[in-house]
Order: structure tokens, then C-alpha cells, then sequence
């Protein structure tokens, strides 16, 4: 990352203005604002299906990016004030009862609905919201194991592995299902996406439990989602870049670590 080559931890800015980084960061996880990856890519999800069933080849337009950036706008407003508070978003903080596991399911067919609804929009189409609901159903598996930060040691934990195989097993099967719905219904988004992403819980559930498996499994695919979604509504990159460098920073001057990252933890001896 630049700022950390321009600012490396022994320099006189970084120290200067660590502190203001470190109430700032109090604020971002008091509203668990890296969520709004989640929460944002689903709704712009939405937004693609309705532009594919429109044009089943389209991509890389840019009109009605300002619909799409009010959409964002009102989905993190319901994030930050009634999902977030109320705990009905608590993914990735806890693992997740059956219940809560629901809740997630009805919140994350909710965004796809706001993405896609507008004046052209048609009950029949809501059939081509089941692979994304998969996909993030595997997701959502992933995120039952909790990943945490040891700032005393600088490195990634998960401290329970129980029910590994169930849910790692749970995952592929979704991921795979996906895929499945991806080319049945024709939607080259989903589909492809979900190919792609399949190896990360696959390796996962094989390999030694091992955190930087977890890491790869729950970052990838929602960042490779959010790639081929750009493919058609490219506007949403912009969005993404600035919570993504905005969340980098503020990590680096807090921990001195780089988060959210491509890299993962790799064990002393490769």
C-alpha cells in the first residue's frame, strides 16, 4: 500500500496522527461499516439481474449510475440505523442460529429486491434471484467461523473449528448449486463468479484447518461478485474502491497491518 510506504510506523505523521486514526476506527466497528461490502455488492446484485433481464448481453454501462448510487445510499442508511443496531446484520460476529440464520437469508433477498425493483420490473423474474441466494447462503456458512485480530501477537485467529465439516461441506454444495442455477438460468454473472470462487471453500474443508484458508474463503468471493458485477455497472467500482482504501488506512495507522487485504496470514515455514 503507498500510505505505508510513505508513512512506515517509525515516521513522525504516523505517530502524529495515529490517535485520530484510532477514534476514527472506534466508529467504523461501532457501526461495523466493513459489512457494507456485503450489503452493497448484494443490492448492486440486484441491479445487474435487472439490467441482464433486459439485455442479456450487456455490460460495462454507466447510465443509471446515480439510481444505483442512491439504492447504496438508502441500503446503508438501513444498515447503519435499523440492521446494525437492532442486531438483525450480525454475520461474521457470532455463529449464527438457525433463526438468525434466516433473518440473514430474508435480508439478503430484501437487498436484491431493492437493487431490482424499478418501473420495468416483473414478478416472473424473481425466480433469477435463487443462484444468488445460494451464493451468499456459502458465503454466509464461511463466515460461521470467526476470524479475530491478536494485536499483542500481529496475527489472524480463528478460535473454533467446531462443526468444521458441516459447514465448510454446506458451502461447496451451495457454491456448487449456484453455479448450476447460474448456467440454467442463463445469467453469465453468477455463474461464472461462483466457478470461480468454488475452490476457495473446497480448499478449505480439505486442507488442515488453518486460518489463512478462512481468510481466502470469506474475502475472494465476495470480492470476485463485486468484479463481475462491475462488469456490467462499472459505477459500483468506484464506491468500493473508497470504502476498501478508506478501511485500509485507518487500519494501518490503528494496528499497523493492512485490512481488508488480498494477502493472508502463511504459516512461519512455506
Amino acid at each position: 500500500m503507498i500510505v505505508e510506504r510513505i508513512f512506515p510506523p517509525d515516521n513522525s505523521f504516523y505517530n502524529k496522527w495515529r490517535n485520530f486514526f484510532i477514534q476514527f476506527g472506534k466508529i467504523i466497528d461501532s457501526k461495523g461499516l466493513i459489512q457494507l461490502f456485503t450489503i452493497w455488492t448484494f443490492t448492486v446484485a440486484g441491479i445487474v439481474l435487472q439490467m441482464g433481464s433486459t439485455d442479456r448481453f450487456i455490460y460495462w454501462e454507466w447510465a443509471g449510475w446515480y439510481i444505483g448510487l442512491l439504492k447504496l445510499a438508502f441500503v446503508t442508511g438501513l444498515y447503519i440505523y435499523i440492521f446494525q443496531p437492532k442486531g438483525i446484520w450480525t454475520a461474521g460476529n457470532k455463529r449464527l442460529n438457525e433463526k438468525e440464520y434466516g433473518i440473514h437469508f430474508g435480508v439478503a433477498l430484501l437487498l436484491l429486491v431493492i437493487g431490482w425493483a424499478n418501473q420495468n420490473s416483473s414478478v416472473n423474474e424473481l425466480r433469477s434471484f435463487l443462484p444468488y441466494i445460494a451464493a451468499f447462503l456459502s458465503g454466509l456458512a464461511i463466515f460461521q467461523f470467526q476470524i479475530k485480530f491478536d494485536e499483542t501477537k500481529g496475527e489472524w485467529f480463528n478460535f473454533n473449528w467446531d462443526k468444521k465439516i458441516f459447514f465448510l461441506s454446506l458451502s461447496v454444495v451451495l457454491m456448487a448449486g449456484a453455479i448450476v442455477l447460474g448456467f440454467y438460468m442463463d445469467d453469465p454473472i453468477i455463474s461464472t463468479a461462483s466457478i470461480v470462487s468454488l475452490p476457495f471453500p473446497v480448499i478449505a474443508l480439505l486442507w488442515p484447518s488453518h486460518v489463512r484458508h478462512l481468510q481466502r474463503a470469506r474475502f475472494y468471493p465476495l470480492f470476485i461478485l463485486s468484479m463481475f458485477l462491475c462488469v456490467r455497472a462499472p459505477w459500483f467500482l468506484i464506491p468500493l474502491a473508497g470504502l476498501f482504501y478508506t478501511l485500509r488506512i485507518v487500519n494501518y495507522f490503528r494496528y499497523g497491518i493492512v485490512f481488508p487485504s488480498f494477502g493472508v496470514d502463511l504459516p512461519d515455514e512455506i
